[in-house]
């Protein structure tokens, strides 16, 4: 069984990175078999369509438009996602799950099982960081993701040494200035350019 499990989501438009954020805090607090895929996909728009087709389940972490207060998780699955009423697309990037998955449904490729595990932002304007709100729902989101991989036979094991999630996104530019006022970069920066 193919799984994979896809942060989406602008890491430099607050909120907005709320699913890349859950995703890097799950990957770094537990370990899962080489079949499962964990990857942060960013804003795909339409590029979603290689990312979920012909998988047996796909797992999608973003945020959600609610009335519900900010923080708030809300899931929905395959047909909820394909009933509902597709707004317009006003850029390239914005998302586009339903269209991608009608799309795939008409091809006879598209997964079988979808859960979109959905927060509800405060603000996604521009900067990198989440709000107190949102911030304090990423553990849930990540029980969340726990309980549905597990839910479907997924051997979830909890690192016995947790890692320090890799959100490169809130590395600073510049890791300080020297006392001529230059720019020192970080290493992470330089690392993560080199690759």
């Amino acid at each position: 069984m193919r799984i994979s499990v896809l942060g989406m989501g602008n890491v430099l438009m607050g909120d907005d990175g709320a699913g890349p954020y859950a995703l890097a805090t799950f990957a770094a607090q537990y370990a899962v078999p080489k079949e499962v895929t964990i990857l942060d996909i960013g804003t795909p728009g339409l590029d979603l369509v290689p990312h979920i087709a012909g998988v047996d389940t796909v797992i999608l972490l973003d945020t959600v438009r609610s009335d519900a207060a900010p923080g708030a998780i809300r899931a929905y699955d395959k047909n909820t996602l394909l009933r509902a009423k597709l707004p317009p697309r006003l850029s390239p990037h914005d998302p586009a799950v339903g269209q991608c998955l009608a799309m795939l449904e008409i091809a006879g490729c598209g997964p079988r099982e979808v859960l979109l595990i959905g927060v509800v932002p405060e603000t996604t304007s521009f900067g990198p960081g989440l709000t107190p709100a949102v911030q304090g729902a990423i553990p849930a989101v990540v029980g969340h993701i726990v309980t549905a991989l597990r839910a479907r036979g997924v051997a979830v094991e909890r690192r016995p040494c947790p890692e320090v999630p890799d959100l490169w996104w809130e590395v600073p530019v510049a890791a300080g200035l020297s006392d001529l006022g230059e720019t020192v970069p970080d290493d992470r920066l330089l690392t993560r350019a080199a690759q």
